[in-house]
């Protein structure tokens, strides 16, 4: 019997380079990325609270507050204060994320309109 000879394999085709070359891109931007956020100064947690809303409820109002988390870091146990002449209402939100946002509602007797809401404090997680 005749040996056979055994033939080179065949280059790779267009489309398995095409698809290697995309992987290597994505591991690439992907290392990049995590270089970075590591590199990259955190910027401190810079919190902000709004009034956004209120509404009858019962013998009372309540007053939706939106808190804002304009800085590069997670803010926890958020204090947040609404203030209507004497009367003080307050909630506390578990975090606000980085550059995220968060919603509360603060009870008020009267109608809460004209409350000056703020930001009390916070930790760092």
């Amino acid at each position: 019997m005749a040996a056979r000879r055994k033939s080179a394999p065949p280059a790779p085709a267009l489309l398995e380079w095409a698809m290697g070359g995309l992987g290597l891109l994505l591991v690439l931007a992907a290392l990049a990325v995590i270089v970075f956020e590591a590199l990259r100064a955190g910027e401190p947690a810079r919190l902000e609270a709004r009034l956004i809303g209120t509404r009858p409820a019962g013998a009372g109002w309540l007053a939706d507050v939106e808190v804002r988390n304009l800085g590069g870091e997670t803010a926890a146990a958020v204090g947040i204060e609404g203030r209507l002449g004497a009367e003080t209402a307050e909630a506390t939100v578990d975090y606000v994320p980085a550059h995220g946002k968060h919603r509360v509602t603060l009870a008020f007797d009267a109608d809460p309109r004209a409350a000056r809401v703020s930001v009390a404090g916070w930790s760092e997680p």
